[in-house]
Protein backbone atom coordinates (compact mmCIF):
# COMPACT_ATOMS: atom_id res chain seq x y z
CA UNK A 1 0.00 0.00 0.00
CA UNK A 2 3.01 2.41 0.93
CA UNK A 3 4.51 1.44 -2.26
CA UNK A 4 1.91 2.36 -4.70
CA UNK A 5 1.11 5.30 -2.67
CA UNK A 6 4.42 6.13 -2.95
CA UNK A 7 4.62 5.96 -6.74
CA UNK A 8 1.76 8.08 -7.23
CA UNK A 9 3.21 10.92 -5.22
CA UNK A 10 6.48 10.43 -7.39
CA UNK A 11 4.33 10.30 -10.65
CA UNK A 12 2.08 13.61 -10.20
CA UNK A 13 5.73 15.09 -8.82
CA UNK A 14 6.66 15.02 -12.67
CA UNK A 15 7.20 17.98 -14.34
CA UNK A 16 4.16 19.14 -16.40
CA UNK A 17 5.74 18.79 -19.99
CA UNK A 18 7.28 15.36 -18.86
CA UNK A 19 4.11 14.06 -17.52
CA UNK A 20 2.45 14.84 -20.53
CA UNK A 21 4.90 13.25 -23.04
CA UNK A 22 4.43 9.80 -20.67
CA UNK A 23 1.08 10.12 -20.92
CA UNK A 24 0.54 10.45 -24.52
CA UNK A 25 3.01 8.49 -26.30
CA UNK A 26 4.64 5.59 -25.18
CA UNK A 27 8.25 4.40 -27.32
CA UNK A 28 7.92 0.72 -26.69
CA UNK A 29 3.88 0.88 -28.12
CA UNK A 30 5.16 2.60 -31.03
CA UNK A 31 7.82 0.05 -31.38
CA UNK A 32 5.50 -2.77 -31.39
CA UNK A 33 3.59 -1.33 -33.86
CA UNK A 34 6.64 -1.53 -35.94
CA UNK A 35 7.20 -5.01 -35.03
CA UNK A 36 3.71 -6.06 -36.09
CA UNK A 37 3.85 -4.79 -39.39
CA UNK A 38 7.42 -6.06 -39.77
CA UNK A 39 5.78 -9.56 -38.57
CA UNK A 40 3.31 -9.78 -41.35
CA UNK A 41 5.87 -9.90 -44.11
CA UNK A 42 6.52 -8.48 -47.98
CA UNK A 43 4.38 -5.88 -48.62
CA UNK A 44 4.54 -5.82 -52.04
CA UNK A 45 1.30 -4.15 -53.49
CA UNK A 46 -1.92 -6.13 -54.10
CA UNK A 47 -0.25 -9.03 -51.92
CA UNK A 48 -1.65 -11.05 -49.49
CA UNK A 49 0.06 -8.85 -46.96
CA UNK A 50 -0.83 -5.66 -48.32
CA UNK A 51 -4.66 -6.29 -47.87
CA UNK A 52 -3.91 -7.66 -43.94
CA UNK A 53 -1.70 -4.26 -43.42
CA UNK A 54 -4.70 -2.46 -44.64
CA UNK A 55 -7.34 -4.57 -42.41
CA UNK A 56 -5.22 -4.25 -39.86
CA UNK A 57 -4.74 -0.33 -39.59
CA UNK A 58 -8.33 -0.28 -40.42
CA UNK A 59 -9.37 -1.57 -37.23
CA UNK A 60 -7.08 0.30 -34.79
CA UNK A 61 -8.52 3.53 -36.69
CA UNK A 62 -11.87 2.06 -36.16
CA UNK A 63 -11.20 1.34 -32.32
CA UNK A 64 -10.02 4.79 -32.08
CA UNK A 65 -13.44 6.17 -33.18
CA UNK A 66 -12.37 7.19 -36.87
CA UNK A 67 -14.87 6.64 -39.92
CA UNK A 68 -12.91 4.44 -42.04
CA UNK A 69 -12.94 3.82 -45.56
CA UNK A 70 -10.78 1.63 -48.52
CA UNK A 71 -9.89 3.04 -51.58
CA UNK A 72 -8.77 0.11 -54.14
CA UNK A 73 -7.30 0.50 -57.25
CA UNK A 74 -6.49 -1.94 -59.75
CA UNK A 75 -2.74 -3.58 -60.42
CA UNK A 76 -0.93 -5.65 -62.94
CA UNK A 77 1.23 -7.21 -60.57
CA UNK A 78 4.36 -9.56 -60.70
CA UNK A 79 4.60 -12.33 -58.49
CA UNK A 80 8.18 -13.70 -58.53
CA UNK A 81 8.91 -17.12 -57.54
CA UNK A 82 12.36 -17.67 -58.95
CA UNK A 83 14.78 -15.34 -59.70
CA UNK A 84 18.64 -16.28 -60.29
CA UNK A 85 21.61 -16.70 -62.11
CA UNK A 86 23.11 -20.10 -62.62
CA UNK A 87 25.82 -22.17 -64.02
CA UNK A 88 26.19 -26.17 -64.61
CA UNK A 89 26.24 -25.93 -60.33
CA UNK A 90 26.93 -22.57 -59.11
CA UNK A 91 23.55 -20.13 -58.40
CA UNK A 92 23.46 -16.21 -57.20
CA UNK A 93 19.95 -15.31 -55.95
CA UNK A 94 18.44 -12.20 -57.94
CA UNK A 95 15.37 -10.19 -58.00
CA UNK A 96 13.55 -8.83 -60.95
CA UNK A 97 13.65 -5.02 -61.90
CA UNK A 98 10.40 -3.32 -61.86
CA UNK A 99 8.08 -3.32 -64.56
CA UNK A 100 8.97 -7.17 -65.52
CA UNK A 101 7.93 -7.57 -69.23
CA UNK A 102 5.01 -10.26 -69.68
CA UNK A 103 5.28 -10.18 -73.31
CA UNK A 104 9.25 -11.32 -73.63
CA UNK A 105 10.97 -14.76 -73.16
CA UNK A 106 12.41 -14.18 -68.89
CA UNK A 107 14.58 -16.81 -68.87
CA UNK A 108 18.19 -16.25 -71.20
CA UNK A 109 21.57 -17.96 -71.86
CA UNK A 110 24.25 -16.15 -72.88
CA UNK A 111 28.27 -15.38 -71.91
CA UNK A 112 28.13 -12.47 -68.29
CA UNK A 113 30.31 -10.17 -69.10
CA UNK A 114 31.18 -6.49 -68.33
CA UNK A 115 28.65 -4.08 -70.32
CA UNK A 116 31.24 -2.39 -72.02
CA UNK A 117 32.61 -5.75 -73.67
CA UNK A 118 29.49 -7.25 -74.23
CA UNK A 119 28.29 -8.44 -77.50
CA UNK A 120 25.32 -9.25 -79.16
CA UNK A 121 23.86 -12.51 -77.28
CA UNK A 122 25.77 -11.69 -73.97
CA UNK A 123 24.41 -10.96 -70.78
CA UNK A 124 25.43 -7.29 -69.55
CA UNK A 125 26.82 -7.05 -66.25
CA UNK A 126 26.64 -3.65 -64.47
CA UNK A 127 26.11 -1.14 -61.51
CA UNK A 128 23.16 0.66 -59.90
CA UNK A 129 23.52 3.35 -59.50
CA UNK A 130 24.92 3.14 -62.62
CA UNK A 131 29.00 4.21 -62.42
CA UNK A 132 31.78 5.12 -64.69
CA UNK A 133 30.90 7.07 -68.40
CA UNK A 134 27.30 6.09 -67.95
CA UNK A 135 26.69 7.68 -64.90
CA UNK A 136 25.23 10.61 -66.55
CA UNK A 137 22.55 8.70 -68.12
CA UNK A 138 18.87 7.59 -66.97
CA UNK A 139 18.33 3.79 -66.66
CA UNK A 140 16.05 3.80 -68.96
CA UNK A 141 18.31 5.15 -71.17
CA UNK A 142 20.92 3.35 -70.90
CA UNK A 143 19.16 -0.57 -70.84
CA UNK A 144 17.39 0.78 -73.89
CA UNK A 145 21.07 1.18 -75.51
CA UNK A 146 22.01 -2.00 -74.18
CA UNK A 147 18.83 -4.10 -75.82
CA UNK A 148 19.70 -2.35 -79.16
CA UNK A 149 22.78 -3.63 -79.49
CA UNK A 150 21.37 -7.09 -78.55
CA UNK A 151 22.27 -7.85 -75.78
CA UNK A 152 20.03 -10.53 -74.25
CA UNK A 153 19.81 -9.77 -70.31
CA UNK A 154 21.20 -7.46 -67.63
CA UNK A 155 22.12 -7.97 -64.41
CA UNK A 156 22.64 -5.21 -61.78
CA UNK A 157 25.02 -5.24 -59.36
CA UNK A 158 22.89 -3.27 -56.61
CA UNK A 159 25.35 -0.84 -54.65
CA UNK A 160 24.17 0.01 -51.60
CA UNK A 161 25.87 -0.49 -47.62
CA UNK A 162 24.06 -3.38 -46.27
CA UNK A 163 25.60 -5.62 -48.87
CA UNK A 164 22.01 -7.16 -49.66
CA UNK A 165 19.78 -6.62 -52.84
CA UNK A 166 18.18 -3.53 -53.00
CA UNK A 167 15.00 -3.04 -55.08
CA UNK A 168 14.48 -0.05 -57.00
CA UNK A 169 10.47 1.42 -57.11
CA UNK A 170 9.43 2.27 -60.82
CA UNK A 171 7.30 5.02 -61.96
CA UNK A 172 4.21 6.31 -63.81
CA UNK A 173 6.34 6.72 -67.08
CA UNK A 174 8.16 3.60 -67.47
CA UNK A 175 7.08 1.01 -69.22
CA UNK A 176 7.91 -2.68 -69.38
CA UNK A 177 12.03 -3.36 -69.68
CA UNK A 178 12.76 -4.88 -73.46
CA UNK A 179 14.82 -7.42 -72.19
CA UNK A 180 14.86 -9.55 -68.86
CA UNK A 181 16.73 -7.71 -65.83
CA UNK A 182 17.48 -8.71 -62.44
CA UNK A 183 19.70 -6.89 -59.18
CA UNK A 184 21.64 -8.90 -57.18
CA UNK A 185 23.79 -8.08 -54.01
CA UNK A 186 27.33 -6.55 -53.94
CA UNK A 187 28.11 -9.49 -51.35
CA UNK A 188 27.80 -11.64 -54.82
CA UNK A 189 29.96 -9.46 -56.95
CA UNK A 190 32.59 -11.36 -56.83
CA UNK A 191 30.79 -14.47 -57.52
CA UNK A 192 29.76 -12.87 -60.32
CA UNK A 193 32.92 -12.15 -61.87
CA UNK A 194 34.23 -15.40 -61.76
CA UNK A 195 31.01 -16.68 -63.30
CA UNK A 196 32.58 -13.92 -66.64
CA UNK A 197 35.79 -15.77 -65.80
CA UNK A 198 35.20 -19.38 -65.70
CA UNK A 199 31.79 -20.03 -67.51
CA UNK A 200 31.01 -19.48 -71.59
CA UNK A 201 27.30 -19.49 -70.53
CA UNK A 202 24.80 -18.78 -67.95
CA UNK A 203 21.48 -18.50 -67.36
CA UNK A 204 19.35 -16.03 -66.36
CA UNK A 205 15.48 -16.68 -64.93
CA UNK A 206 12.81 -14.74 -63.80
CA UNK A 207 9.80 -17.21 -62.93
CA UNK A 208 6.72 -16.01 -61.56
CA UNK A 209 3.26 -15.38 -62.31
CA UNK A 210 1.16 -12.08 -63.37
CA UNK A 211 -1.80 -11.67 -61.96
CA UNK A 212 -4.98 -8.66 -61.56
CA UNK A 213 -4.76 -7.99 -58.28
CA UNK A 214 -6.33 -4.96 -56.38
CA UNK A 215 -4.11 -2.20 -53.90
CA UNK A 216 -5.81 -0.95 -51.64
CA UNK A 217 -5.62 2.39 -49.22
CA UNK A 218 -6.91 2.95 -46.12
CA UNK A 219 -8.06 6.03 -44.90
CA UNK A 220 -9.70 7.47 -41.46
CA UNK A 221 -11.63 10.54 -41.03
CA UNK A 222 -12.58 12.46 -37.68
CA UNK A 223 -14.10 15.56 -36.60
CA UNK A 224 -16.42 18.16 -37.80
CA UNK A 225 -14.63 21.64 -38.51
CA UNK A 226 -14.67 23.05 -41.80
CA UNK A 227 -10.68 22.64 -42.14
CA UNK A 228 -8.51 19.74 -42.25
CA UNK A 229 -5.52 18.27 -41.39
CA UNK A 230 -4.11 15.65 -43.19
CA UNK A 231 -1.41 12.98 -42.14
CA UNK A 232 -0.45 10.36 -44.97
CA UNK A 233 2.18 7.53 -45.13
CA UNK A 234 2.81 4.57 -47.43
CA UNK A 235 1.88 0.50 -46.46
CA UNK A 236 3.47 -0.43 -49.43
CA UNK A 237 7.25 -1.30 -50.00
CA UNK A 238 9.44 -4.20 -51.55
CA UNK A 239 10.04 -6.03 -48.70
CA UNK A 240 9.19 -6.13 -44.82
CA UNK A 241 10.30 -2.58 -44.51
CA UNK A 242 11.08 -1.46 -40.90
CA UNK A 243 12.80 0.92 -40.65
CA UNK A 244 11.35 2.41 -44.33
CA UNK A 245 8.05 2.00 -43.54
CA UNK A 246 7.34 0.70 -40.15
CA UNK A 247 9.10 3.84 -38.07
CA UNK A 248 6.21 5.99 -39.97
CA UNK A 249 3.25 3.92 -39.76
CA UNK A 250 4.10 3.47 -35.67
CA UNK A 251 3.88 7.18 -35.65
CA UNK A 252 1.64 7.81 -37.84
CA UNK A 253 -1.25 5.20 -35.74
CA UNK A 254 0.19 7.02 -32.69
CA UNK A 255 -0.63 10.48 -33.72
CA UNK A 256 -3.61 9.62 -34.86
CA UNK A 257 -4.76 7.65 -31.62
CA UNK A 258 -3.56 10.84 -29.52
CA UNK A 259 -5.62 12.75 -32.24
CA UNK A 260 -8.83 10.88 -31.51
CA UNK A 261 -8.47 11.88 -27.95
CA UNK A 262 -8.29 15.61 -28.45
CA UNK A 263 -11.27 18.04 -29.00
CA UNK A 264 -10.34 20.17 -31.85
CA UNK A 265 -12.02 22.51 -34.58
CA UNK A 266 -10.45 20.51 -37.27
CA UNK A 267 -11.26 17.27 -39.07
CA UNK A 268 -8.68 14.89 -39.58
CA UNK A 269 -7.96 12.33 -42.75
CA UNK A 270 -5.19 9.73 -41.42
CA UNK A 271 -4.50 8.16 -44.86
CA UNK A 272 -2.36 4.99 -45.29
CA UNK A 273 -1.56 4.33 -49.05
CA UNK A 274 -1.14 1.14 -51.16
CA UNK A 275 1.21 1.20 -54.19
CA UNK A 276 3.87 3.19 -53.18
CA UNK A 277 6.80 1.22 -55.14
CA UNK A 278 4.56 0.55 -58.38
CA UNK A 279 4.66 4.58 -59.71
CA UNK A 280 2.99 5.96 -55.68
CA UNK A 281 0.17 4.72 -57.44
CA UNK A 282 -2.23 4.87 -54.11
CA UNK A 283 -1.34 8.32 -53.31
CA UNK A 284 -2.45 9.41 -56.76
CA UNK A 285 -5.19 7.87 -56.48
CA UNK A 286 -6.07 9.40 -52.67
CA UNK A 287 -4.78 12.68 -53.97
CA UNK A 288 -7.01 12.65 -57.11
CA UNK A 289 -9.97 11.01 -55.63
CA UNK A 290 -10.43 11.90 -52.01
CA UNK A 291 -8.16 14.85 -50.64
CA UNK A 292 -10.08 17.68 -49.36
CA UNK A 293 -9.68 20.84 -50.85
CA UNK A 294 -6.52 22.55 -51.09
CA UNK A 295 -7.70 25.93 -49.62
CA UNK A 296 -9.50 24.21 -46.71
CA UNK A 297 -6.23 22.65 -45.49
CA UNK A 298 -4.59 23.68 -43.13
CA UNK A 299 -1.68 21.33 -42.51
CA UNK A 300 -0.55 18.20 -44.28
CA UNK A 301 1.97 15.98 -42.69
CA UNK A 302 3.73 13.06 -44.86
CA UNK A 303 5.77 9.71 -43.86
CA UNK A 304 7.44 8.34 -46.04
CA UNK A 305 10.90 6.55 -45.36
CA UNK A 306 13.02 6.44 -42.74
CA UNK A 307 10.89 8.42 -40.44
CA UNK A 308 12.98 7.40 -37.02
CA UNK A 309 15.49 5.25 -38.24
CA UNK A 310 19.28 4.11 -36.02
CA UNK A 311 22.33 5.55 -37.11
CA UNK A 312 25.20 2.89 -38.55
CA UNK A 313 28.62 3.18 -39.03
CA UNK A 314 30.48 1.57 -41.72
CA UNK A 315 33.50 -1.06 -40.56
CA UNK A 316 36.28 -3.14 -42.05
CA UNK A 317 33.89 -5.74 -40.92
CA UNK A 318 30.45 -4.46 -42.07
CA UNK A 319 27.70 -2.08 -40.72
CA UNK A 320 27.43 -1.69 -37.03
CA UNK A 321 24.39 -0.48 -35.25
CA UNK A 322 24.76 3.05 -32.86
CA UNK A 323 21.75 3.56 -30.59
CA UNK A 324 21.44 7.06 -31.40
CA UNK A 325 19.03 8.12 -34.94
CA UNK A 326 20.78 8.67 -37.82
CA UNK A 327 21.58 12.32 -38.25
CA UNK A 328 20.95 12.54 -42.27
CA UNK A 329 17.46 11.80 -41.88
CA UNK A 330 15.76 14.51 -44.08
CA UNK A 331 12.55 16.26 -43.03
CA UNK A 332 10.77 18.44 -45.50
CA UNK A 333 8.92 21.80 -44.35
CA UNK A 334 7.32 24.57 -46.64
CA UNK A 335 7.59 27.97 -45.84
CA UNK A 336 4.25 28.93 -44.27
CA UNK A 337 5.34 26.32 -41.52
CA UNK A 338 8.98 27.51 -40.72
CA UNK A 339 8.11 28.87 -37.39
CA UNK A 340 5.69 26.15 -36.56
CA UNK A 341 8.11 23.65 -37.48
CA UNK A 342 11.77 25.08 -36.15
CA UNK A 343 9.65 25.19 -32.33
CA UNK A 344 8.86 21.37 -32.50
CA UNK A 345 12.07 20.15 -34.46
CA UNK A 346 14.22 22.47 -32.34
CA UNK A 347 15.92 19.09 -30.63
CA UNK A 348 15.26 16.84 -33.56
CA UNK A 349 18.52 15.80 -35.32
CA UNK A 350 18.11 16.03 -39.10
CA UNK A 351 18.68 17.46 -42.10
CA UNK A 352 16.17 19.98 -42.25
CA UNK A 353 15.22 21.59 -45.75
CA UNK A 354 12.80 24.23 -46.64
CA UNK A 355 11.51 23.60 -49.77
CA UNK A 356 8.31 24.87 -51.55
CA UNK A 357 8.58 23.07 -54.82
CA UNK A 358 10.71 19.88 -54.33
CA UNK A 359 9.91 18.09 -50.82
CA UNK A 360 11.17 14.40 -50.83
CA UNK A 361 8.76 11.40 -51.10
CA UNK A 362 5.30 11.23 -51.73
CA UNK A 363 5.14 14.95 -50.47
CA UNK A 364 6.27 15.98 -53.83
CA UNK A 365 2.85 15.21 -55.31
CA UNK A 366 1.16 17.46 -52.41
CA UNK A 367 3.10 20.09 -53.20
CA UNK A 368 2.76 20.01 -57.07
CA UNK A 369 -1.20 19.58 -56.23
CA UNK A 370 -1.34 22.80 -54.81
CA UNK A 371 -1.05 22.39 -51.45
CA UNK A 372 0.91 24.88 -49.36
CA UNK A 373 1.20 24.36 -45.53
CA UNK A 374 3.06 20.61 -45.35
CA UNK A 375 5.55 18.77 -43.32
CA UNK A 376 7.17 15.70 -43.88
CA UNK A 377 10.42 13.34 -44.26
CA UNK A 378 12.20 11.13 -46.66
CA UNK A 379 15.17 9.08 -46.15
CA UNK A 380 16.94 6.53 -47.49
CA UNK A 381 18.60 5.00 -44.62
CA UNK A 382 21.30 1.87 -45.17
CA UNK A 383 18.94 -1.16 -45.43
CA UNK A 384 16.53 0.92 -47.78
CA UNK A 385 14.73 -1.43 -49.58
CA UNK A 386 16.86 -5.12 -48.60
CA UNK A 387 15.66 -7.88 -46.97
CA UNK A 388 17.07 -7.33 -43.83
CA UNK A 389 15.03 -4.16 -43.00
CA UNK A 390 13.32 -5.03 -39.98
CA UNK A 391 12.52 -3.68 -36.62
CA UNK A 392 15.31 -3.50 -35.11
CA UNK A 393 16.53 -0.67 -37.53
CA UNK A 394 14.55 2.00 -35.03
CA UNK A 395 13.98 1.89 -31.87
CA UNK A 396 11.24 3.06 -28.92
CA UNK A 397 13.84 5.50 -28.02
CA UNK A 398 13.87 7.42 -31.55
CA UNK A 399 10.06 6.23 -32.48
CA UNK A 400 9.06 8.17 -29.12
CA UNK A 401 11.58 11.38 -29.57
CA UNK A 402 9.82 11.49 -33.15
CA UNK A 403 6.61 11.24 -32.64
CA UNK A 404 6.79 14.10 -29.83
CA UNK A 405 8.00 16.10 -32.43
CA UNK A 406 5.09 15.95 -34.77
CA UNK A 407 2.43 15.78 -31.80
CA UNK A 408 3.82 19.82 -30.80
CA UNK A 409 3.63 20.74 -34.59
CA UNK A 410 0.18 19.10 -34.51
CA UNK A 411 -0.59 20.76 -31.16
CA UNK A 412 0.86 24.38 -32.62
CA UNK A 413 -1.81 24.16 -35.30
CA UNK A 414 -4.95 23.21 -33.60
CA UNK A 415 -4.03 25.44 -30.78
CA UNK A 416 -3.15 28.86 -33.11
Amino acid sequence: MLKSAFKVIMFLSLPLNVWAQQSEFNGNEIFATVNKYVSLGEHRTGTKTDIQTSEWIGSELKSAGYEVNFLEFPIRQFFPEKVYLATGKDTIQAFPLWWVNESINREVSGKLQQAQLAKSGDIALIHFPLKGAESGLKTREYIDSLARKGISGIVAITDNPSGEIEAYNTDWKQKPWPIPVVLIAPKDESQALNFIKQHNQILLSIQGQFRDVKGRNIYGTIGHGDKYIVVSTPISGWVTCGGERGSGIGIWLALAKWVARQNSNYTFVFTANSGHEHAFKGAHEFLERFAPPVEKTALWIHFGAGAATLEWKQTATGLVKQANVDPQRRFFYSSLEKEVFNNAFSNITAVKVQSDDSPGGELIYVAQKGYKNFVGVSYAHPFFHVKTDNEYTTSSEILEETANAFKNLIKATITK
